[in-house]
């Protein structure tokens, strides 16, 4: 079962004097700062190796219960305690004197284990410096030698002397008939030339190339809202952060406001507070209504304790504090986180946000995941938790480590 759950039943079982009691006893005896396992000695007298050897102080305790118990050593600490409330009623126990011996550090308990990446090293590339080499021009060189005015000469014809021409009387005759002839072969060929000529003034179009169109891309829709797909999901302030902001469960909705690599920024929709998830530990599906409002309200009925109530529960979601109260009495404990406050009585709790109830807790049900199961097919199921989801209503069964079960009933945001 995780720590924080182990909180929740404690405050169920013990009244606001007890607590108080530990509380103070606590306080007093970190003081002015010790570690955490060795205040844990001294107040019951037991060795606990579970606990962080850190130095705390009565101030830090104080303020840690100030502003919603997020660190976890504390955390696991002040449960330990808890745990032992019955031994620090009675005078303050002194330790056995026993010889010191090493104690194991235990790493902390946390959800879900954070590991920084180690920073990556740039490098710079080395710029090179080319530089032009420059480069005289050839001096030309004939591919063959020239020859020799002599040789030049030797190759020359002999030029003989030319002979008297000899007279033609029908010369003119011939040069008629050429003229004849040629004046026929104008006119025939004049047609060819002439459309030679007109095609060949007249521009012709030219096709310009194709330019193939661009196959279009597949563009990346972003996301628009998530669902918590594992128990306990640490929402961090920052992707590579160990400060926990907010501790979520299967089947929350969020709406993403970023995406970073392998995160995603929620909107945890309170006062702008925000929170970085792994994005393996949401699902960017969800699938419809799997039962209705009435097999929903029917099978609280029969399942879950309801001697508390005076109505059905679906008739407590939107009452504030004092409405509560009014109706079913004063809270036995209360506690709070960054997110929601808790209206603690025994055997379940409210949980508030926004100054109205939003969920109903059973904590420790009688119900097995086999039995929760024969609601129908679910929403969503993972190994230690199940989701179903109707129009209006949400109801989700968790699994501890010890196979108890807590059945959480919420009114959808719709």
């Amino acid at each position: 079962m995780h720590v924080s759950e182990r909180l929740l039943q404690l405050y169920a079982t013990l009244d606001r004097q007890t607590r108080d009691i530990v509380q103070q006893r606590i306080e007093t005896n970190l003081a002015d700062g010790k570690s955490l396992a060795a205040s844990y000695h001294e107040l019951t007298g037991e060795i606990n190796d579970s606990l962080s050897v850190e130095e705390k102080s009565g101030a830090d305790f104080s303020n840690w219960l100030k502003e919603g118990k997020t660190d976890v050593d504390l955390l696991t600490y002040y449960v330990a305690l808890l745990e032992k409330s019955e031994m620090l009623h009675s005078e303050a126990i002194v330790p056995q004197a026993v010889k010191p011996t090493p104690q194991r550090v235990a790493e902390p308990v946390v959800p879900k284990a954070v590991v920084e990446p180690s920073p990556e090293e740039t490098t710079e590339p080395e710029t090179e410096t080319s530089t032009e080499a420059t480069t005289m021009k050839p001096r030309y060189v004939p591919e063959s030698t020239i020859p020799s005015r002599t040789e030049r000469m030797k190759s020359h014809r002999e030029i003989k002397p030319a002979r008297p021409r000899r007279k033609k009387s029908r010369g003119w005759l011939i040069g008629l008939l050429a003229i004849i002839l040629l004046s026929v072969g104008g006119y025939a060929a004049y047609p060819m030339v002439s459309d030679l000529i007109t095609s060949s003034s007249t521009p012709t179009a030219t096709e310009e190339p194709v330019t193939p169109e661009a196959e279009p891309v597949a563009e990346t829709k972003a996301m628009e809202e998530v669902w918590i797909g594992v128990k306990n999901a640490p929402l961090l302030s920052e992707p590579d952060s160990e400060n926990v902001v907010y501790v979520a469960d299967i089947g929350d909705r969020y709406d993403v406001i970023e995406e970073r690599d392998d995160a995603l920024l929620l909107d945890l929709g309170l006062n702008e507070l925000t929170g970085w998830v792994s994005r393996d530990e949401v699902v960017t599906e969800w699938s419809a209504a799997s039962i209705s409002d009435a097999d929903v309200l029917d099978w609280l009925s029969t399942s879950v304790n309801q001697t508390l109530f005076d109505e059905s529960p679906e008739a407590y979601f939107g009452m504030n504090e004092n409405e509560l109260v009014g109706n079913i009495g004063a809270a036995s404990g209360f506690d709070s986180d960054a997110l929601h406050e808790y209206l603690v009585y025994r055997g379940l709790f409210f949980t508030m946000k926004n100054e109205q109830v939003e969920a109903i807790d059973w904590s420790n049900t009688d119900q097995t995941k086999e039995t929760f199961l024969e609601l129908g097919e679910p929403t969503y199921e993972t190994e230690d938790g199940v989701v179903y989801e109707s129009d209006t209503y949400s109801l989700r069964l968790f699994i501890g480590e010890d196979d108890s079960t807590r059945v959480r009933l919420t009114k959808l945001d719709k």
